[in-house]
């Protein structure tokens, strides 16, 4: 399988992971009653971190195939707009005029960081 799709399977699981973390916090409690502890966790919260632990485990390959100075920043801004558009769309969260400013300059960033020097 190509390194890119190994790359967009990673990210796309990572944040998929964290969204699944995020909504399925809205579920899970923890209570002290008579000095008991009683947990509980929801299936999503359960499900988004075993997802967001598989992407990890997919980063490490990914990481030993590319250069980290192109990984990380790539990664890091791809999963910031990513996120963001996931909160905007189903968590309802807003986004505006600045943060899609600043959205497009990460991914002006990305593209510009990704540009391969021509070979002479």
């Amino acid at each position: 399988m190509p390194l890119w799709v190994i790359f967009v399977i990673y990210i796309l699981m990572s944040a998929t992971g964290l969204f699944l973390i995020k909504t399925g916090t809205e579920t899970t409690s923890l209570v002290i009653e008579n000095s008991i502890f009683n947990f509980r966790l929801s299936i999503r919260l359960i499900v988004g971190f075993i997802i967001y632990v598989c992407s990890f485990l997919l980063s490490v390959y990914v990481i030993s195939k590319m250069k980290l100075t192109v990984f990380y920043p790539t990664v890091t801004g791809i999963m910031l707009v990513l996120t963001s558009l996931l909160g905007y769309f189903f968590l309802k969260e807003h986004i505006g005029v600045p943060q899609l400013i600043g959205m497009a300059l990460i991914m002006a960033g990305v593209i510009v960081l990704n540009i391969q020097p021509a070979a002479l």
